[in-house]
This record gives C-alpha cells, structure tokens and sequence, in this order.
C-alpha cells in the first residue's frame, strides 16, 4: 500500500516514548476468565496500558485460569464431556497446545505445579486427589498416579476437595466436607508431602491420620500468602447469607489454624475473596446487602475502608500484581444498569486508577503471569511516522514478511477506539495509514493512544499522541 503524502494528511503526532515495546520474557499480564455461564473465553491485560485483548481463546463456561512459567492452564468443568486440563501458550497467539481429560464427571477444582512434569489437580466429584505431569499431551494418563483422600470424606463419601497451594515442599488443600451443599460439617485443610506423596498427619498423637481442621466451614476462597508473617490465609464463607465465617490463617509449619483475623460479622458480609497487602492494610470481596470491596486491617481484625460497592452477586474475584495495582472482577446484570469489566486500584493509596475496561463478557477471574516468548519472533519492529505529524499516521510493521494478526488503537482508558486489522493484513507488512478516525468514521478527540500490533505470537506497542488545531 502507498504512503499518503504528506499534503492528503490530517494532523497525528506520534510523540515516541522509547522504542517499540514488546512482550519480553518475564513480562507481567493478566489472564481474564469472562462468561456468560453458557460461553467461556480468555481475554489478556497489558499491565502497561490498560489495555484489553479479547476473545484470545476458547475455554469451557465454567473454569479456573492458572498461569505456571509461562502458560495458562484452565482447569475445564462442565460434567462428563468438558472435565480436562487445557493448557494455552500466550507466545503462540494463544493456541492450545495440549488438552487431556483428568475424569469425566470428577468436576476438577484446581491445579497446583511442584515442577513443569508435576502438578496436582483437585476433584470435587471424587476422592482421589490426581498427579499430573502438565507437560505431557495426556497428562500423564489416562491412568494417573492418584493419593486417597477418601479418609476425610463427610456422610455423602466425598471430601469435596477444591484450591489448593503448594508451600515449603507440602501441598495444602482445602476440603469443604459439605452435606447436599450444606456447611454442617468441619473443614479440613489436608497436608501431602510432595516428595513422597503421602498425607501428613498433623497431629499424631491422636488416632488415624489428621488433617487441619479449620475455625470456619466452607473454605471458600483461594489461598492467599502473608509472605512476612509466613502464613496462608483462607476465606470461608460457612452458611450464604449467615455471619459464620471469616478469613482465616494457618500456620504451614506447625500445620495448625492460627484462627479467623476477621470475622464475617466484622466484614459486614459473606467473604469472597481475599488479597494480602499487609500486616495493616488487605483487602476483601465481601457479599451481602450490596457487593462491596474493603480494606482492612489483619492486626487488629476490623474494616477501615469501603473502596466499592456494587449491586449483589457483581464483585467476584480479584488479585494483585507486581506493580501494586489490585484488578477487580466486576460482573453485573444488565438490569442494573451498572457496566460489568476490570477495575484497577492503587494498593499503595486505594484510588481508583481505572475502569471498568471493558472485557467483553463479563469476567469471572483474573490471574496475572509471565509470558516467555517462542524462538524466533526476534526482529519484529512497530515504528510510525511522521513524529510529530499533522496528518494520517502511517504505521510501519518489520516482520520478516509475516502476517500481522492484529493492529488496534486503544486511547488511554484502555477503549479500542479504532481496528486497522482488516487493513493491516490485508495490504501485509510493511506500511499501514490512519485517518484519525475511530470505527464508526468520527474524528478522535486529542490525547494520548496506544497502537498494538499482534504477529508472530508477539505483541508490540507504541504510545502516541493525537494533536488537534
């Protein structure tokens, strides 16, 4: 494609702030789980910009994203047909690259890695806790190296097993021994040895094997680390609707509760979610008359802040990432006029620093990870110019000939104001023009945008400015 001259151009000023900027290896980025319970897809976060990818891959309605060095595994539920681990590599342009099956009907819960050849996988509908070896296409499997849990099973025989983490060389899991989805019965924490493979019983010197039996029921939530006092911290939720529960820490040395840090009467709610920041200062999704996101204080057990609050059931899932930034998922119903996307705080000062990014369907889970790239994709350049211009920008794309997947511009909220893609691939590298226009033909406004550009399983970006008269 020609290059427009100079005299056909409007005014865009490309102001360059440093090179074109690629996904390096180690680059942090969220991984978003969106659905509407009946699709389920995965979007992807720029840390950098705000940015939203969406629709990068398929996954089941129902699913659990868990990012390890360097790839996404999604822990698949939806019954007999859909109950498998499926395993993207974000440097492939998201492509599956291996899927296997962990047990129809066994309604997998959560996977937790020792290596890349080791991981364990939770099954709530079973008794058996499975070992795995991610990098394999089977798994592993079909027959699969399993550890019996059976022993703390309730009346129904299982002990609905669900998250899990792995800490100092032992695996933790919660069981929530529930009675028809009922919290009638004390949960445990079962500790496994992960080099031999075997229970450890927490308390030997009472008969049988023992587990952690925790203050709460219903563990609820993730595992959550205080890195500092060296504890993991576990939200339960005991009865919905009921002040029961709470957040609750255990000492992984010792293998015993240290006891709730706040309670659900002092959360004013139902715990959802939970975040360490600190000895002073954490936070939680609570549910109860309205979704609320709170921050609050672990040393003395009480809430100093309400940073958010929704309509009910809206706020279900959040983390932080390295840059001390906290995503919340927010998913609302259209009726309630509210917009369902991320929203991004300051860990540091709880301001509200954007959002919601819109995410197409609403999001269920965030996790944030790194991304290694493949071999090959080096030499890849996103340049434009004039710098600055008054004009159509023109992009220039170095590939090595390869196809260009994508080329968006995004402004500064992290909204996709304008879609070159059809443009970009079908004129092919090197060179592609802008009007200044957005997608439905109308001027953008001056300010600062972001260019991306997807090829060769590689992101690049460049940060610009459109200046008007």
């Amino acid at each position: 494609m020609k290059i427009p001259t100079a005299g056909a151009k409007l005014v865009l000023a490309l102001v360059l702030l440093g090179q074109a900027t690629p996904v390096a290896a180690d680059s942090s980025r969220g991984f978003v789980f969106c659905t509407d319970y009946s699709t389920g897809t995965l979007d992807a976060v720029d840390v950098e910009t705000r940015i939203v990818s969406r629709d990068l891959a398929s996954v089941n309605a129902d699913a659990l994203v868990r990012p390890y060095q360097g790839l996404l595994y999604v822990v698949n539920r939806l019954g007999v047909n859909g109950d498998n681990i499926q395993v993207i590599d974000p440097a492939r342009g998201y492509v599956t690259v291996r899927q296997f099956s962990v047990g129809p009907g066994s309604n997998p819960q959560d996977i937790a890695f020792v290596s890349p050849t080791k991981a364990y996988v939770s099954r709530y509908g079973s008794t058996d806790l499975v070992i795995v070896d991610p990098s394999s296409p089977s798994g592993g499997g079909p027959s699969f190296p399993t550890i019996s849990l059976a022993g703390f099973s309730d009346s129904d025989g299982l002990p609905e097993m669900a998250h899990m983490t792995v800490f100092g060389g032992r695996l933790f899991v919660a069981c929530e021994r529930l009675t028809n989805f009922a919290a009638v019965n004390p949960s445990v924490v079962v500790v496994v040895d992960t080099q031999a493979d075997t229970v450890i019983d927490v308390d030997p010197a009472t008969q049988g094997v023992q587990a952690i039996v925790l203050a709460g029921r219903n563990p609820w939530t993730s595992f959550e680390l205080d890195p500092v006092g060296q504890r993991l911290l576990i939200g339960d939720v005991g009865a919905f609707g009921a002040l029961d529960g709470g957040i609750e820490a255990i000492d992984p040395v010792a293998l015993t509760s240290l006891g709730f840090l706040i309670t659900e009467t002092g959360l004013e709610g139902d715990v959802v979610d939970v975040v360490w920041g600190d000895s002073r200062h954490s936070y939680a999704l609570v549910s109860g008359a309205s979704d609320r996101l709170v921050a609050w204080d672990p040393t003395v057990g009480s809430v100093t802040a309400t940073l958010l609050a929704s309509s009910g059931f809206s706020l279900v899932d959040m983390e932080r990432n390295g840059r001390g930034e906290l995503y919340v998922c927010k998913r609302t119903q259209p009726a309630s006029g509210e917009p369902s996307g991320l929203l991004v705080f300051d860990a540091a000062t709880d301001a509200l620093l954007a959002g919601p990014l819109d995410t197409g369907l609403p999001p269920a889970g965030i996790a944030f990870g790194s991304v290694i790239e493949a071999p090959g994709n080096s030499g890849a350049t996103l340049a434009e110019y004039p710098n600055p211009a008054r004009g159509a920008a023109v992009f220039r794309i170095e590939a090595s000939g390869a196809a260009v997947d994508r080329l968006e511009i995004y402004d500064a909220l992290g909204r996709r104001v304008r879609n070159l893609s059809r443009e970009a691939s079908s004129a092919g590298p090197p060179e592609v023009p802008w009007n200044l226009k957005d997608d439905h033909g109308r001027p953008v406004a001056a300010g600062l945008y972001v260019a991306k550009a997807r090829l060769q399983g590689r992101t690049l970006l460049r940060r610009l400015v459109v200046v008007r008269p």
